[in-house]
């Protein structure tokens, strides 16, 4: 029997309709992705500015490890 190869895409599909987590923390990460948008217009951030935009960065690298590792769990019990 052939294994079948389910593409990244099709994974996330899968878990944005069938996990509430999933498709939370997805949500979350395109806010904060939206939210560090509005700082890259900026040509000069103040201090306070520069630090929020870090933080926002750290936040939504670990919402993205998060799924990450979600879609590599959803992966292994396909194959």
């Amino acid at each position: 029997m052939h294994q079948m190869h389910v593409s990244e895409d099709a994974l996330k599909l899968k878990l944005r309709k069938q996990d509430p987590i999933y498709a939370e923390l997805e949500l979350a990460h395109r806010k904060l992705d939206d939210e560090l948008m509005r700082y890259e217009l900026h040509l000069y951030l103040s201090p306070e500015e520069e630090q929020t935009r870090r933080e926002l960065q750290k936040k939504k690298l670990a919402l993205k490890d998060q799924l990450a590792e979600l879609l590599r769990k959803e992966a292994a019990l396909l194959n």
